[in-house]
């Protein structure tokens, strides 16, 4: 059971050192929300969160998914994607991710193939096809965050995730899926995320509820 939180580059060593201390396990470096991009830079804080102790999750969000547009995306992946532990792309850049699953293949790291929908739960059968295509398009680990309208919305994501085969990250979001940040782990779920000083959406928990939690439940 990991705990991952998402960070941009602004305090980030001192963010780096707080975290660890405050039971994080991997940092995800949200790129599309650094100053800046030069893929050297870039590589420079994965180099430096491994020597903090944590591990690294290199994501570059797209626009269309919540991010925006980073010059030199794919040499951003091309030369950092083989010292991160994980990589995040998105199911919906699909010109991108042969590109980026062999590049973390060949450098014996993991791809996460991720799809959000900030709107919506979708369908019980949408969701296991989501699921699928991830493992199609060869996800190490395929991550689903969908907004729950309801709890039931966040009951079905969790139970259908169950069934599905090979590691997967389950996220409902919103006030009605804040119970999938700790209990996606019964679910299957390898990796739950965090923040950090200030919450981006509403629904997620602090790291230091989160590490508490897991103390409490999974010790």
């Amino acid at each position: 059971m990991l705990i991952a939180v998402p960070l941009s580059d602004q305090s980030l060593e001192e963010d780096l050192k707080a975290v660890k201390e405050l039971g994080a396990d991997i940092v995800e470096l949200r790129v599309d929300m650094f100053k800046r991009t030069e893929p050297d830079y870039v590589l420079s804080w994965v180099k430096r969160a491994k020597e903090v102790g944590l591990l690294t999750i290199l994501t570059v969000r797209s626009k269309e998914e919540g991010g925006r547009e980073v010059p030199e995306r794919e040499r951003i992946f091309e030369l950092v994607s083989p010292h991160a532990d994980y990589t995040d792309i998105e199911l919906s850049s699909q010109a991108l991710i042969p590109y980026v699953r062999n590049i973390t293949k060949n450098s014996g790291k993991k791809l996460i193939i991720s799809y959000h929908n900030f709107e919506l739960t979708p369908a019980n059968w949408i969701i296991r096809e989501i699921f699928r295509e991830g493992r199609r398009w060869g996800a190490d680990v395929v991550k689903v965050a969908v907004k729950a309208n309801s709890y039931e919305d966040s009951a079905r994501l969790l139970c259908i995730a169950r069934q599905e085969e090979g590691q997967k990250i389950i996220i409902s979001m919103g006030r009605y899926g804040k119970i999938s940040r700790i209990s996606g782990f019964i679910f299957g779920s390898v990796i739950s995320y965090a923040y950090y000083k200030q919450a981006t959406a509403e629904g997620q928990l602090s790291l230091e509820e989160m590490v508490k939690l897991r103390e409490k439940f999974y010790s």
